[in-house]
């Protein structure tokens, strides 16, 4: 049986693991463009500074790996709500460059290490930028801090409620991409319609020559206008962050 630590060191060490479950799945912390040493010392360095939010500890406290991994379900579950939100926008991208005809348009993102529809890393970057200026980036830090009042560090918590919110959560991924290119499907569809109705008045008009420029066309000019209405929706970065961790972390104090 493991011995229990001192409090101070079994506290840091509890407080390091949260702060690296956040970091691995957050946007902008786990982006593959900063070097793993350079976050490992963000970790640390937020670990000095939130340390004294953490309060006391129980007196018996065990670290042990069933702890220190309960700790990272709890930063990863802060975390998963803005990568989610990042990635409905990267996945609206992708519909969209599937309905406009663009999707052998790829390039490699940065972000992710993979190539991606430039669409999808269009719009990828553009909820980012609206995360930096919103500062949901820093909505995510005072999330982490007032975790350790709601789910204080080394107490027990219900791990089955969380896995289960952070699941309906991830369905924020799809209703957040559909929502985004609904618009684009809807009017890129209507242009389908038309060609149909135009192939059938004059047989003899290439199709083909007609309907990749206008595809592309339409869907191009639609998204012009709905990418205003989009970013409207992703502005209010530091609200949505601040629903999705409180659900998550009320589901975790369920028991």
């Amino acid at each position: 049986m493991l011995e229990p630590f001192p409090s101070e060191l079994a506290g840091a060490a509890l407080a390091f693991f949260r702060i690296g479950g956040l970091m691995l799945v957050a946007p902008v912390f786990s982006s593959r463009t900063v070097p793993a040493m350079v976050r490992a010392g963000i970790a640390m360095l937020l670990t000095i500074l939130l340390y004294p939010a953490i309060g006391a500890l129980p007196a018996d406290i065990v670290v042990g790996p069933g702890t220190l991994l309960a700790e990272m379900v709890v930063g990863l579950g802060i975390g998963l709500g803005a990568a989610t939100l990042l990635a409905g926008a990267e996945l609206a991208g992708e519909v969209l460059a599937v309905q406009t005809g663009l999707s052998s348009a790829t390039a490699l993102d940065p972000l992710s290490g993979h190539g991606t529809p430039v669409l999808g890393s269009l719009l990828q970057w553009v909820a980012l930028v609206l995360l930096l200026v919103t500062g949901g980036h820093l909505a995510m830090l005072e999330a982490l801090a007032a975790s350790y009042e709601v789910v204080p560090v080394g107490y027990g918590i219900d791990l089955t409620a969380g896995a289960l919110e952070l699941f309906l959560s991830a369905g924020l991924l799809f209703t957040q991409g559909l929502q985004f290119a609904a618009p684009i499907i809807a009017a890129v569809s209507v242009g389908y319609i038309a060609l149909g109705v135009l192939s059938r008045a004059s047989p003899q008009l290439n199709m083909l020559a007609v309907a990749f420029p206008l595809q592309i066309g339409l869907g191009l000019i639609v998204l012009a206008a709905v990418l205003p209405l989009a970013t409207t929706t992703y502005a209010e970065w530091p609200t949505h962050i601040a629903v999705l961790t409180e659900r998550f972390l009320g589901a975790l104090r369920a028991n």
